[in-house]
């Protein structure tokens, strides 16, 4: 809780818009986040998973490790870490080893790493900004999220980044997401050069019980040639529904 007061404190003072514009089109993000300059708080959050079921991923992964390359590689094309894999008898030794797995995923929770405060800015011609505040718990400083940096198109439903347009199509996730179920929109962009491949995603969704909004932002740069890391960050927030408190979560719970 220590970033809390910065935070708070922060949303206090006046927040710097540009022009009040007239009827703004919000496009598909109607009723996700304030349009009217101002922030609402949230966390970032990541899951927390048991120890025991830490030891289930590493069994399952020096299983995969063991067989042909042509299963792993069919293995982790359908893999998500987010979301309950499906049985499979060449990972899992029987049934009930898997049906273990499963009830162990699903006593995962939500942990909170750090409060954050996030709104849109209209630009004017149906165009938005992300208004964002987020404070280091190491360094006490404050600075916007890196999502800032991009724009919202509501006319053409597409994000706009420094490497191109994002684009839409809808998001579905069932209760076997470690965040539960969900749908919203999820907006992405991939490009590849001789030197380098890259993918940037943004994902706005709420929980289909209306709890909570979930907004995730990910990118990731690597070399064409060796695979090799160039620039990588990913990150969800978790904004509570019908509730002025920060909902910083707790283990167990979604």
């Amino acid at each position: 809780m220590k970033a809390i007061l910065p935070i708070i404190a922060l949303m206090a003072a006046p927040v710097v818009c540009t022009q009040a514009y007239g009827a703004e089109n919000v496009g598909v993000l109607n009723g996700y986040l304030p349009t009217d300059g101002t922030m609402k708080t949230g966390v970032a959050v990541a899951p927390q998973l048991t120890p025991e079921f830490a030891k289930m991923q590493q069994e399952l992964v020096k299983k995969l490790r063991s067989l042909p390359e042509a299963k792993q590689k069919a293995f982790m094309e359908k893999y998500n870490p987010m979301i309950l894999p499906t049985y499979d008898a060449e990972i899992w030794p029987d049934k009930a080893a898997y049906d273990a797995y499963k009830a162990e995923w699903k006593k995962s929770g939500i942990a909170a790493l750090r409060e954050v405060a996030i709104g849109l800015r209209a630009l004017g011609n149906n165009t938005w900004s992300v208004l964002s505040l987020t404070v280091d718990p190491q360094t006490r400083r404050s600075a916007p999220l890196t999502i800032s940096a991009l724009k919202y198109d509501a006319g053409k439903n597409v994000w706009i980044s420094n490497n191109g347009e994002l684009t839409a199509k809808t998001y579905e996730a069932t209760e076997e997401h470690l965040y539960g179920a969900q749908t919203g929109t999820e907006w992405s962009l991939s490009k590849e050069d001789s030197l380098s491949k890259m993918s940037e995603t943004v994902r706005i969704s709420k929980t289909t019980d209306g709890k909570a909004v979930y907004i995730s932002y990910a990118f990731d740069e690597r070399s064409a040639i060796s695979n090799a890391v160039i620039a990588q960050g990913a990150y969800t927030i978790r904004l509570a529904v019908k509730t002025a408190q920060v909902n910083m979560g707790s283990p167990g719970s979604r």
